[in-house]
């Protein structure tokens, strides 16, 4: 415990820095999923429309 509290500023400013390191990274990253996420969802999406447009379109063509 006495080597934590004998801290420097050179030491803490070395920590600070590795610390807005990481948390860059992890925003980045996040930054990152969520855009894939989003491309993932409207392709699920226009999938989704263009099964519909493709079982609704056999429906009529049954019917007429």
């Amino acid at each position: 415990m006495e080597a934590r509290a004998n801290w420097n500023d050179d030491r803490i400013d070395h920590l600070s820095g590795q610390v807005d390191s990481v948390r860059e990274q992890v925003n980045a990253l996040q930054h990152h999923m969520d855009n894939r996420f989003d491309r993932l969802q409207n392709a699920m999406i226009i999938t989704l429309a263009s099964i519909l447009a493709a079982f609704g379109g056999a429906i009529v063509a049954i019917h007429f």
